[in-house]
């Protein structure tokens, strides 16, 4: 349990999906400190649909950060008792073994196409599936055929695979570790043993790349005097496993007994079940993956650019007419007009993105249907800020409904953590829509407050994650379905998916663009 003595403190660095953020954190879990940069990816030469992360300047971002974040927590770097890391998953990074990067991906790189399809023909794909819970969508399996398709150089020199989060604490530490919750993002695990699978690993010709692995919360190295002049950290300070930014997500707000259902809101939604068994869909739609806590496992299905929706109707359309509005008057200012709109937003539809298919994933062209120029009133921004709500809330429908018949037993709640769960309005379309208790627990910053807690566990003030949890005292937030607008919903929601299915063919016919392909799509 903590001591309560005062003056320890713990950094965690996130890198998103969209920028690197570092942030304070005392030994009661609260927010000291923080600071973020936007970072970009490079679109990849000769490889369509490709994308570079610059792990060169993304390094000096981490560093600026952490900089940042120490000077705004006004703390020395000897009061920092830990360090750790959270990241997106899936995007990785190839070390030669002299240390030096040598290349990276984010996340959304969709260059390997050609070989998915290539582990699919030879049928490789079902059973890594099976192994590691993941198709070959995002998978690290497709892009490293890649590699050795199209750089054998860099194939030849890999000697060590680590993913983003862990190229960070690699970074720190100069050892090469992950955590089950992001190594299995990697779609290269056994997610039995919470280890790598040698199966895979043999079938992809990947040797001994693969970096050991240790649960969240443990510590495995400390920050070199490279990394702590670059940093502003203290040489020798403990550096400890992190994990995953959707299940840190989960765990800062609390998931760590019993199955629990959660949403995490982002650019992207994970739409997820944490469960005590590592339970994989057999209709390959949603992915499994190890959860940041020993012998637990999550289900999910990943919706995509909802938080990048909000922002372009905040962006593209209030703001751009008058720019004096702030980011954050720009979101209370369409919420309240959306609340005024009725469930259903009077006929207008936002096709932004598709419930999962891990076999097949693509996004059809991000359309907004059913636009009125005979009612303004009744389609104009309020109208079309809830349409882009209420999309998000039926992709997560999609998802929970394939959850059910995956996972046994009851739901009682769905927890809803993440920037969106503020607002309230959301938290209550998900309600109406999903037809069940919404709890949105009062934790900002849920991802970070987990990987927080891994810190604090490396650092001595808890035994274990579930003490970190259970440790806190956070308050909570229900919205509780309203009848009438889940019969709404109950209508609209089959609707939506078949005006979606329809955007979808228009693009597999070459009528439209896809907004995005998986690999083997």
């Amino acid at each position: 349990m903590a001591d309560g003595t005062g003056g320890r403190y713990v950094v965690t660095i996130d890198a998103g999906s969209g920028s690197c953020r570092a942030l304070v954190f005392d030994e009661h879990a609260v927010l000291r400190g923080l600071v973020q940069e936007e970072w970009t990816y490079r679109q990849a030469p000769n490889a369509p649909g490709g994308l570079d992360f610059d792990t060169t300047a993304g390094w000096q971002q981490v560093c600026e950060c952490v900089q940042g974040a120490l000077a705004q927590a006004e703390i020395d770097p000897g009061q920092v008792a830990a360090v750790t890391a959270t990241s997106m998953r899936e995007g990785f990074v190839l070390w030669d073994e002299a240390g030096n990067e040598i290349w990276g991906v984010p996340n959304v790189d969709a260059r390997a196409g050609a070989e998915a399809e290539e582990l699919i023909a030879e049928g490789l794909a079902e059973p890594i599936f099976r192994r590691g819970g993941d198709w070959t969508s995002l998978a690290a399996s497709a892009r490293m055929r890649w590699v050795e398709r199209n750089d054998p150089d860099v194939f030849a020199r890999a000697k060590h695979l680590t993913m983003l989060g862990d190229w960070v604490l690699t970074r720190l530490s100069g050892e090469y570790v992950t955590d089950p919750s992001l190594g299995s993002s990697s779609g290269l695990f056994d997610l039995a043993s919470r280890q790598w699978s040698q199966e895979t690993a043999s079938d992809l010709h990947l040797g001994s790349i693969l970096p050991r692995v240790a649960e969240s919360g443990t510590v495995f190295g400390e920050v070199t005097a490279e990394a702590a002049k670059a940093t502003g950290l203290k040489a020798g300070t403990p550096v400890v496993a992190g994990g995953a930014d959707t299940q840190l997500g989960l765990l800062g707000g609390g998931a760590v007994d019993g199955t629990t259902y959660g949403l995490v809101g982002g650019t992207f939604w994970l739409t997820a079940a944490v469960v005590n068994e590592p339970l994989v869909d057999p209709g390959i739609r949603l992915r499994t993956l190890c959860h940041a806590v020993p012998d637990r496992w999550m289900i999910e299905g990943v919706g995509f650019v909802h938080g990048l929706s909000t922002r372009w109707v905040r962006d593209g359309l209030l703001r751009a007419v008058d720019p004096a509005i702030s980011l954050e008057e720009g979101y209370i200012r369409l919420d309240a007009q959306a609340k005024d709109i009725p469930a259903g937003s009077n006929g207008l539809k936002y096709l932004g993105s598709n419930v999962m298919n891990a076999r097949s994933w693509k996004h059809g062209p991000t359309s907004l249907v059913g636009i009125n120029p005979f009612d303004i009133d009744g389609t104009g921004l309020g109208a079309v800020f809830r349409a882009v709500l209420e999309e998000g809330a039926y992709v997560a429908r999609g998802h929970f409904e394939v959850l059910k018949e995956v996972v046994p037993g009851p739901v009682e709640e769905m927890l809803f953590v993440g920037g969106p769960s503020v607002s309230s309005l959301w938290s209550q379309i998900i309600a109406d829509v999903l037809g069940v208790p919404v709890r949105v627990p009062h934790v900002k910053e849920a991802t970070c407050v987990g990987a927080a807690y891994c810190a604090l566990v490396g650092a001595g003030v808890y035994a274990d994650v579930g003490e970190a949890v259970r440790a806190q005292k956070t308050g909570s937030t229900t919205f509780e379905p309203d009848a009438d607008d889940v019969e709404a919903y109950n209508e609209h929601y089959p609707a939506w998916r078949k005006l979606y299915d329809h955007v979808l063919t228009a693009a597999d016919e070459g009528l439209a663009t896809h907004m995005w392909r998986g690999a083997g799509a």
